[in-house]
């Protein structure tokens, strides 16, 4: 039995941010049912490829099911209402007033079902003067001071980061409060509508931000919010590159560098009795440890040597390195699912190892449209005929792998 066995999602989200959000719920166990207008999820075309489906889109919403309507169509906004009276959950990441205008807002369809959870993902929020601005992770990202912060730790080259920060936290943080909600519907008996933008979760996840509002003086003999940019980056003789966790001018982390390098005489040197010097000179403390470092015959030793100094490294890998390593086969970290042919796609196994249920990804990533006659048979009763009929006239749509 998964956590959330019985649970339905009525998915509208497409990209990221929602449909990781979603995934989560389905391999906690929902059932979640994935709603695409005709022109499909714009992941859908996306490379790489397989099968006609973008692995991009396999990774996000593999294991859902997948129903497409019309949702201009009046008809098709009548049946998305009927399921909502069969579902515990709704989750949408449209810009503000999307849902509203096609008869799909919170109010409409907490008045159908009061029991509902109705969970909404904005860039800047559904209220407030940044409503209807176009976001984007990259546009939130810069907005709320990651982009800024990345930059300025690199001489003020600003770039934008590879990874989609604001899609990614946002979804966790929206899994979380659906099953905050869900828990307490079982004590009032009544969902309730979550309103949750990209943006504020870049401000809540952000470790440093406390740091940026910070207005007083502070002590020389400090190290701000710890400074992770300046960790070192070292190479042993072997060729392979590491990171290590800690900061070589902090109180007693200074210490624990000094041990593990067997170099006792820094200690007593003028530029490194104090964490304002050192940091006056750490350019040159950086040196002398990328020095140390690249006499270490391998990364291996360099690990051992550090470790005995309560100093923890991790060498630089690919993904791909790391689905090769003994620790993601032990703990199942990847996880190989069909590619709707003869082959399979890996992907990341889903992080939770519960004691008493199945938490790992299941199932297969669906074609648009893919399970119109299962759900709306299942759900709403309809036969055959009717199910033909809604396609003949365009309410129903699908697709499947080109020829």
């Amino acid at each position: 039995m998964r956590p959330l066995d019985g649970v339905r999602v009525l998915d509208f989200t497409r990209v990221l941010s929602g449909p990781h959000a979603t995934r989560m719920l389905c391999d906690l166990g929902a059932d979640v049912i994935k709603v695409e207008q005709p022109s499909g999820d714009l992941t859908r075309f996306s490379s790489p490829r397989v099968n006609s489906n973008a692995t991009y889109f396999i990774q996000q919403n593999v294991g859902k099911r997948n129903i497409s309507l019309d949702l201009s169509n009046p008809e098709a906004v009548a049946l998305v209402i009927k399921l909502v009276e069969k579902c515990d959950v709704i989750i949408e990441n449209f810009r503000p007033g999307v849902m509203k205008r096609m008869g799909l807002d919170q109010t409409t369809l907490r008045a159908v079902n009061p029991k509902i959870i109705y969970a909404s993902i904005t860039g800047y929020g559904n209220t407030g003067p940044w409503t209807d601005r176009r976001a984007y992770a990259p546009v939130v990202n810069a907005e709320m001071g990651l982009t800024k912060h990345q930059g300025d730790a690199r001489g003020g080259e600003y770039a934008n980061d590879p990874f989609s920060h604001g899609d990614v936290y946002t979804a966790v943080e929206c899994a979380a409060a659906i099953l905050a909600a869900l828990y307490q519907r079982e004590q009032t008996g009544v969902g309730q509508y979550i309103d949750l933008s990209m943006a504020q979760t870049l401000l809540y996840v952000n470790e440093h931000v406390h740091d940026a509002l910070w207005d007083q003086p502070v002590s020389p003999d400090a190290i701000r919010s710890f400074r992770p940019q300046d960790y070192p980056v070292l190479t042993t003789k072997d060729g392979v590159t590491a990171v290590v966790s800690g900061h070589p001018a902090e109180r007693g982390t200074f210490d624990y560098f000094v041990a593990a390098m067997q170099a006792p005489e820094l200690l007593e040197d003028s530029r490194f009795k104090t964490v304002e010097t050192r940091l006056a000179n750490f350019k040159q403390l950086m040196e002398i440890i990328k020095l140390w470092a690249s006499t270490v015959p391998t990364v291996d030793e360099l690990e051992n040597r550090l470790a005995k100094h309560k100093l923890a490294m991790g060498r630089l890998r690919s993904v791909s390195e790391v689905a090769q390593t003994d620790w993601a086969k032990e703990r199942n970290a990847f996880v190989e699912i069909s590619d709707r042919g003869t082959g399979k796609v890996k992907l990341p196994n889903s992080p939770w190892i519960f004691s008493g249920s199945d938490t790992s990804t299941r199932g297969v990533a669906k074609y648009r449209g893919e399970d119109n006659a299962e759900v709306f048979s299942e759900l709403l009763g309809l036969s055959e005929t009717q199910i033909e009929d809604l396609y003949q006239r365009d309410i129903l749509s699908q697709r499947g792998p080109s020829k």
